[in-house]
């Protein structure tokens, strides 16, 4: 079983969340890239007026046009001794 670790730095320091899949860590990222998307864009201008729908592309464009100022990982960790049958979703 593998658990997604998101890692986001910014200007205050570091913020590390776990997730169940993939698309939960890139949904949490997505949500900060959403949230600071008009910020970014005022340092890009050639960013879409509005962020892609899709979470993926949302968190690529907008680390793409934060870099320097922020960053992120997202990185799939494997939980060690709990065997797949013993989880319970």
């Amino acid at each position: 079983m593998d658990v997604h670790v998101f890692v986001f730095e910014h200007r205050h320091g570091r913020d590390i969340t776990v997730h169940a899949s993939a698309g939960a860590a890139y949904a949490s990222a997505a949500a900060i890239a959403r949230r600071d998307w008009a910020e970014a864009r005022q340092r890009v201008v050639t960013l879409p007026e509005s962020p892609p729908l899709d979470d993926v592309k949302a968190v690529e464009m907008y680390f793409a046009a934060q870099e320097g100022e922020e960053s992120h990982e997202i990185a799939a960790c494997p939980v060690e001794g709990v065997p797949a049958a013993a989880v319970i979703l």
